[in-house]
């Protein structure tokens, strides 16, 4: 077997710099691979089969990738107005279902993980002075929540930058400077015309995050998450919202070294490797690899050569399961 540097060897070595992580879909999927590993989620999904059919067409089960073939086709058939209607309302759709399904299939509240895998986590994400992730699930949301909450903050401060608007919401003001960015948005973050709000637990009327998410959905109002299959569409969307562009511009000035953990360093996310590429600040990349799921270090290296301007970038490896967390 290959032979992978191990998690605390990494950071052994960056001691002496600020830490940074960018969180990717196997950050959930080590949590509960049922639930958040796009294989799973297909198997659950609410789709016509003639839609499914789609994902067989395009041999795979990533929401994303069909949803980015689809847009290519739009761009084939871009003087075919009722086409690409067509295909537009085919991509709402899929972006509807894979924000439905990841609800559905997400566990009910925080207090459905048990204590020592959020501490197993918490100990692991205390190590970073900033958070960033890409995905959408509430696992994130919960472990600050349990770090203030229930733990008095004995991980460090964890932020992410809402304050108080309503029994029932925080709002995106920005009075307190925050380490925990959501890059594409989440499930419990949602937005109008001018400002973006984060749902808290109704404790009026008893009603938890989860739910009230699930009502939302089901009145066709749809989550703050960003589910373009392709970067340049994703980077368009996440310029439109004043919260999630200043994730953005965190990752493009943020100091020391950068953590990836669980990320498939896709091009799919080529505009969030292009805030890393365009940050002065970081010049050192510690990227998880998963050998289980076949993962190698020259796999992963030549999806890093590139992803990254290695002219100014190093790359280190370090073995993902090692990190011990959840």
């Amino acid at each position: 077997m290959e032979d992978i540097p191990e998690f605390e060897d990494a950071i052994s070595e960056t001691n002496d710099y600020p830490r940074n992580v960018l969180l990717g879909n196997a950050f959930s999927r080590e949590y509960d691979d049922a639930a958040f590993n796009y294989k799973h989620l297909l198997e659950d999904s609410k789709l016509p089969q003639k839609l499914k059919f789609l994902f067989e067409i395009f041999k795979t089960e990533d929401y994303e990738r069909v949803i980015k073939n689809l847009e290519t086709l739009e761009q084939i058939f871009n003087n075919k107005g009722n086409i690409v209607n067509e295909l537009r309302c085919i991509e709402e759709l899929i972006k509807r279902d894979l924000v439905r399904t990841i609800t559905n299939k997400h566990p009910n509240s925080q207090y459905e993980i048990e204590p020592e895998r959020k501490v197993a986590t918490l100990n692991f994400l205390s190590l970073f002075t900033n958070i960033f992730t890409v995905n959408y699930d509430l696992l994130l949301y919960w472990l600050v929540i349990f770090n203030i909450k229930d733990n008095n903050k004995f991980w460090g401060d964890m932020n992410d930058g809402f304050s108080w608007n309503s029994p029932k919401d925080c709002i995106w003001k920005l009075k307190v400077i925050p380490n925990v960015f959501y890059l594409h948005g989440g499930l419990h973050l949602f937005h109008n015309e001018r400002d973006t709000f984060k749902i808290i637990y109704d404790n009026e009327n008893k009603i938890c995050l989860l739910d009230q998410i699930k009502a939302y959905i089901n009145n066709d109002i749809s989550p703050l998450v960003i589910t373009e299959g392709n970067s340049k569409d994703k980077k368009f969307w996440i310029e439109q919202n004043n919260y999630l562009q200043y994730c953005y511009e965190k990752l493009s000035e943020t100091s020391g070294v950068l953590f990836i953990h669980g990320h498939s360093l896709n091009e799919k996310d080529q505009h969030i490797f292009d805030a890393i590429n365009d940050n002065p600040n970081i010049q050192e990349i510690y990227i998880s690899i998963h050998p289980e799921s076949g993962e190698t270090i020259d796999k992963k290296s030549k999806l890093a050569k590139d992803a990254f301007n290695c002219d100014k970038i190093n790359l280190h490896f370090y073995k993902a399961d090692s990190a011990n967390i959840w």
